[in-house]
């Protein structure tokens, strides 16, 4: 099981990883971070955690720091829910306390997917039990085949100019059925002067003159695991619900080429085409530039 999810990892994330990192260049004031990597077992479940966490300050850090930590418990708290409830509540020590803090989510983290998981196995382990079809053979194979879960947490730093930040929240969670998945909240770009998360990059009233840049991002994914296609031809490939294609989930992210896309699995397009990414230029995209996201990238 986890040598799959390794290869999911390097396969589905490679795109968004090589993406996010060719926006480093160096900077005389570089935010300091401490990083924080936990991986534990239980009876069916593998759970690992890697944090960079702002290191607690004043000003801007100390804004980037309480969103990371919101982050984290967004994510941690919902192993094995999609639904609004959470599986443990927040922390509530001081936020300061990096150790404590850390303490606390892998612990709780753990707990959780200890019990998700258990039920789980129970839940097969009853069926095959009850399944009167079944020799003693193939129930005893069945039994020892039953998947174990695995959560892979990773908020870490990938690129940092004078101007901005970026941090990558992305997890790798697979819970026994055909095949894992990359959830998490993407890139996220803090501008260095406040703290603040640039949420909008994009004006939504852009997004029908945008289909044109969308469309030749789009070719140029595929055409990098050499599919060739034309921007006509894309609808075809893709899983809309029409033929206007949406901004993705994720915020884009700023790279000295450009503003990077990417979509998630089963977003736009079928588990096997990965997770579509690209970079449009800044002098094609300017126009349809929030003025946050233009006085980010000094535009």
């Amino acid at each position: 099981m986890y040598e799959m999810m390794k290869t999911l990892k390097r396969i589905i994330g490679l795109g968004l990883a090589v993406a996010t990192g060719l926006a480093c260049s160096p900077s005389g004031k570089d935010l300091k971070t401490e990083t924080f990597e936990f991986a534990d077992s239980t009876a069916h479940a593998h759970l690992t955690i890697k944090a960079e966490l702002p290191v607690a300050a004043k000003g801007a850090p100390a804004a980037i720091r309480t969103k990371f930590i919101e982050v984290m418990d967004r994510q941690l708290s919902h192993i094995g829910t999609y639904e609004e409830d959470r599986m443990f509540p927040a922390f509530e020590g001081n936020a300061d306390d990096s150790k404590a803090l850390m303490d606390y989510y892998r612990g709780k983290a753990l707990e959780t997917i200890a019990t998700v998981s258990q039920a789980d196995f129970d839940e097969r382990k009853q069926y095959i039990d009850e399944n009167e079809e079944l020799t003693e053979g193939q129930r005893k194979e069945l039994l020892e085949e039953i998947p174990g879960w695995e959560y892979d947490f990773s908020l870490t730093k990938t690129s940092e100019t004078d101007r901005y930040v970026v941090f990558l929240s992305e997890d790798i969670v697979f819970s026994g059925g055909a095949h894992g998945g990359i959830i998490g909240c993407g890139p996220l770009t803090f501008d260095k002067k406040d703290g603040h998360l640039v949420e909008k990059f994009l004006e939504d009233s852009a997004l029908q003159d945008m289909q044109p840049l969308l469309r030749k991002g789009l070719v140029q994914y595929y055409s990098s695991f050499g599919v060739e296609i034309q921007p006509e031809q894309l609808d075809d490939n893709l899983m809309l619900s029409g033929d206007v294609i949406p901004f993705p989930a994720w915020a884009p992210v700023p790279t000295p080429e450009g503003l990077t896309f990417t979509y998630q699995q089963y977003e736009i397009a079928s588990y096997a085409d990965g997770m579509p990414s690209f970079t449009l230029p800044y002098d094609e995209v300017l126009p349809f530039l929030t003025e946050d996201a233009k006085k980010l990238i000094g535009k």
